[in-house]
C-alpha cells in the first residue's frame, strides 16, 4: 500500500509547469490520463457496444465520432462471459492491444481481492502495458455492498486513484437508479460516486421513435472545459460502423438561448421556466413549456445560469443569472455588506 504524503506544493509551482498538453486525452474531452469517467445507462442500452467501438479506434489512434483519440492498451473487467466476448468482437473485431478480464472473481470480489487486481493493473501501468482500466459494470466488482453508504462507497473507489497517479485513465461503467434524475444525477446508489469521478457519461436514447432505435445521445458533466455536453451518434449492427450525428436539441438551444438571455438580464429575481414562457417575445415563436424546461436545465449544467428550489411541483426550479455574491456563497461565506 503507498504511504501517505503530506508534503504541500506551493501553487507557483503548479503554474510554472503549464497548461496540461493538447494531446492528453485518449478520447478527446471524455478519457484523460490521471482522471476517472463514469459512463451510466439502462442496461441493453449499448454502452458496451461503444466501449468496444472506441476501444476499436485506441488500437489505432484514428479519431472515434470525429473525436480524436490516441493509441494505447486497455484492460476490460467484465462481467460478461468469453462467450458474449466472442459473439461481439465477431462483429467488432479487436486486437491485442486490448486485454480481456471475464468474470476474474467466483463472485463478488473481497476487499483483498479488489486490491490484488489493482496491484496488477498499477504494475501494468508501470510497464507500460495499460493506458486504460475498465470495470464494467461497477456494481458486480465493488467489494462487499458499499453501493448506497457513501462511506463505504469512497473507500472502495480511492484506491483507483493508485491508478489515475500511475498515469492510467479509468473508465467505469454503471447502471442508473430506477427512479427518473436530473441530467447528470441518474447514477445508482450513493451520490459520493458523482462526486469521485472526474467526468460524468449518462448514455441514453436517441428518441423513442423506431427510425432512432440505433441512435444514442451522451449527456455529460466535467471537471474539464474540453469535454461536450452533448453528442449524439449512430450504430450500424450490420457494419459495425459508428458516426455522429446531428443533435436536434443542441441546435435548437443555440438558436434560442440568446433570447433566454436577454429576458434573464432584465430581471432582478429568478424565474420559473413556465413564468419565463408568458413573457415570451409575442414576434418569436414560443417553445412549449417542456422544451424551455429542457434548455433552461441545459443552460445550467453548462454553468450558463444558476438555479434555485428543489425541481418539485410546490418549490419549483427557478432560474436567474449569476451575481457577484455567488462566489461568496459558493464557499460558504457570507457576502459583504456593501452600501447602495
Amino acid at each position: 500500500m503507498p504511504v501517505n504524503d503530506l508534503r504541500p506544493i506551493p501553487m507557483d509551482a503548479l503554474a510554472a509547469a503549464g497548461p496540461p498538453p493538447a494531446d492528453r486525452w485518449l478520447w478527446h474531452g471524455y478519457l484523460a490520463p490521471g482522471d476517472v469517467t463514469l459512463l451510466t445507462s439502462l442496461w441493453k442500452t449499448g454502452k458496451t457496444t461503444l466501449l468496444a467501438g472506441l476501444l476499436q479506434h485506441h488500437g489505432t489512434g484514428t479519431p472515434f465520432l470525429d473525436r480524436p483519440v490516441a493509441p494505447g492498451r486497455a484492460w476490460i473487467v467484465s462481467e460478461e462471459s468469453l462467450e458474449q466476448w466472442r459473439e461481439r468482437i465477431a462483429r467488432l473485431p479487436l486486437g491485442p492491444h486490448v486485454q480481456l478480464l471475464a468474470r476474474p472473481f467466483r463472485g463478488r470480489p473481497t476487499v483483498d481481492e479488489w486490491h490484488l487486481l489493482l496491484d496488477r493493473a498499477v504494475e501494468a501501468c508501470a510497464a507500460g502495458e495499460l493506458d486504460l482500466f475498465i470495470v464494467d459494470p461497477l456494481a458486480s466488482f465493488l467489494p462487499g455492498r458499499c453501493e448506497s453508504d457513501a462511506a463505504s462507497l469512497l473507500e472502495a473507489l480511492q484506491p483507483l486513484h493508485r491508478l489515475t497517479t500511475a498515469g492510467a485513465a479509468v473508465a467505469l461503467l454503471h447502471h442508473p437508479r430506477k427512479r427518473a434524475a436530473e441530467p447528470g444525477q441518474s447514477a445508482r446508489g450513493s451520490g459520493a460516486l458523482l462526486a469521485f469521478v472526474d467526468t460524468s457519461l449518462e448514455l441514453t436514447r436517441y428518441s423513442k421513435l423506431k427510425s432512432d432505435a440505433n441512435r444514442r445521445l451522451i449527456l455529460a458533466q466535467s471537471r474539464r472545459p474540453e469535454t461536450p455536453a452533448r453528442l449524439a451518434y449512430e450504430w450500424n449492427p450490420a457494419t459495425g460502423v459508428f458516426r455522429p450525428v446531428a443533435d436536434p436539441r443542441e441546435r435548437q438551444f443555440e438558436e434560442n438561448w440568446q433570447t433566454v438571455l436577454t429576458l434573464l438580464q432584465a430581471r432582478q429575481v429568478a424565474i420559473t421556466h413556465k413564468e419565463l414562457r408568458e413573457i415570451w417575445p409575442s414576434d418569436l415563436d414560443r417553445p412549449s413549456a417542456t422544451t424551455l424546461y429542457e434548455w433552461l436545465n441545459h443552460a445550467f449544467a453548462r454553468k450558463l445560469l444558476r438555479r434555485e428550489g428543489q425541481g418539485t411541483s410546490k418549490n419549483p426550479w427557478r432560474y436567474r443569472l449569476e451575481n457577484e455574491d455567488d462566489k461568496y456563497w459558493d464557499r460558504n461565506e457570507l457576502p459583504p455588506i456593501r452600501l447602495r
